[in-house]
């Protein structure tokens, strides 16, 4: 069967590096595995390292590929860049980033106050960053 232009061929990500960002959540863990269905390694990032390989742990393996998790808070740079450097030194290359990671605030925006809203805006930092970080990284890359 020719599967040339098919769907599975269409989302084939064999030999591919993606990296989930706040995974371990319920959109997260689901894109995750959808990632690894698709042939393609995962690294599974989140604030708990633990919780992160226990997920990284489950997801479905297809050829060649390679789970792993590795610890990520938005909230400090420092962490954004010894999470690339590890997932570098570790997968060798990312080639899809999921930028999912997120601090949920159970409150109608009306009722945020000022202190959650500037934490929501340093989370946005983080994403901005880490996107930024993997377009450098991608540039390199050629």
């Amino acid at each position: 069967m020719n599967h040339e232009g098919s769907v599975q061929a269409l989302f084939d990500l064999s030999g591919r590096v993606a990296m989930v960002t706040g995974a371990t959540g319920h959109l997260g863990t689901a894109m995750a595995a959808a990632l690894a269905e698709a042939g393609a390694s995962v690294v599974v990032t989140s604030r708990d390292l633990d919780r992160g390989q226990r997920l990284a742990d489950t997801l479905p393996t297809v050829g060649n590929a390679s789970h792993h998790a590795a610890e990520l808070d938005y909230f400090s740079a420092e962490s954004i860049t010894t999470c690339m450097a590890g997932v570098l030194e570790q997968a060798g290359r990312i080639d899809v980033l999921v930028n999912n990671g997120y601090e949920r605030v159970a409150a109608d925006w009306t009722d945020i106050s000022d202190e959650q809203f500037t934490r929501q805006l340093a989370n946005a930092t983080g994403c901005f960053v880490l996107a930024r970080e993997i377009h450098d990284h991608a540039v390199q890359r050629g």
